[in-house]
């Protein structure tokens, strides 16, 4: 715990303005920028979300030197990539944000195979969803430069901003959340493992496509968001941290059945909201949640 402390108090008020910093540009972004819902949404993990997890999460070799501005820095040539039509100049200025997250991925890589190494996997569960949540990120952002790519592909090109979106917030964003909960709360071990199973499966879905494999992945996640629901909803901390989550936790609690009855509906030839809709609904409530948390976290005593 001691080491949490310390690492949540690394970036101080610095940190603190990158957080407002970024989230004055995704506000902007979301208002104003000519590009599809999902990416305005999915911006929100690279301006606020990531710069801040970087700060409070246990660190990780080769990224434990980038400070929230150098993330934000990498972060904010994506909405002029946005901005641009598809092509080597939108790629171009996505390729900072690639880097970036490979950096992170190999030392979360690096991490988990040294306590796989090590055995006592159910204990070191905490520690690998965070290497997970980094791991993540390389395929969020990977996803960004093949949308940003335009190249033809054999499936609808909303899937791959879908896909980015997915993996930002859900697998790199929730998946860190529930791993931070998970070393105070042993409960929350469960639901890291159903969000780092049940995140690449639900992709799967959507790229193969398959209703049986999408409504899979869609149950593992969502039960799993609930779990983390709850123990957001029990979590302490000071007053404002402690607001911020019960809204998380309020937040997941309706957009994570929202997901999983989405995807039964298809899998039953049911009528039910379409993708717009859930992006709205579903995408949003997610994404609130995971910036709620995130933005405020703090250690619980």
């Amino acid at each position: 715990m001691n080491a949490q402390v310390a690492r949540a108090s690394l970036g101080g008020p610095s940190a603190t303005a990158a957080v407002v910093a970024g989230f004055a540009a995704w506000a902007a972004a979301l208002v104003a920028l000519p590009a599809p819902l999902p990416a305005r949404i999915m911006l929100v993990a690279p301006l606020v979300v990531i710069p801040r997890l970087l700060v409070v999460l246990p660190r990780r070799r080769w990224i434990d030197r980038a400070g929230p501005w150098a993330v934000l820095a990498a972060a904010a040539p994506l909405v002029i990539a946005f901005w641009l039509p598809a092509g080597p100049a939108a790629v171009a200025l996505a390729v900072p944000w690639l880097a970036l997250s490979a950096v992170a991925g190999a030392g979360g890589l690096a991490d988990a195979l040294a306590r796989l190494r090590q055995g006592r996997i159910f204990r070191a569960v905490p520690e690998l969803g965070v290497d997970a949540a980094l791991g993540f990120w390389v395929v969020g952002a990977g996803s960004v430069v093949i949308d940003r790519l335009g190249l033809p592909a054999p499936f609808p090109p909303v899937i791959v901003l879908l896909t980015a979106t997915h993996f930002h917030l859900a697998g790199t964003g929730l998946v860190a959340i529930a791993a931070l909960l998970a070393m105070t709360r042993p409960t929350v071990v469960v639901a890291v493992i159903g969000l780092v199973a049940g995140i690449p499966v639900t992709a799967l879905g959507f790229v193969l496509p398959s209703t049986a494999v999408g409504a899979m992945g869609a149950a593992l996640v969502g039960s799993s968001g609930i779990g983390v629901a709850l123990a957001l909803l029990a979590a302490g901390g000071p007053p404002v941290t402690r607001r911020a989550r019960r809204a998380a936790g309020i937040a997941l609690l309706a957009g994570m059945p929202l997901g999983i009855g989405w995807s039964i509906a298809i899998l039953a030839g049911v009528g039910f909201l379409d993708l717009d809709a859930m992006v709205r609904t579903h995408g949003a409530l997610n994404a609130f949640a995971v910036v709620a948390a995130v933005a405020t976290w703090t250690p619980e005593p």
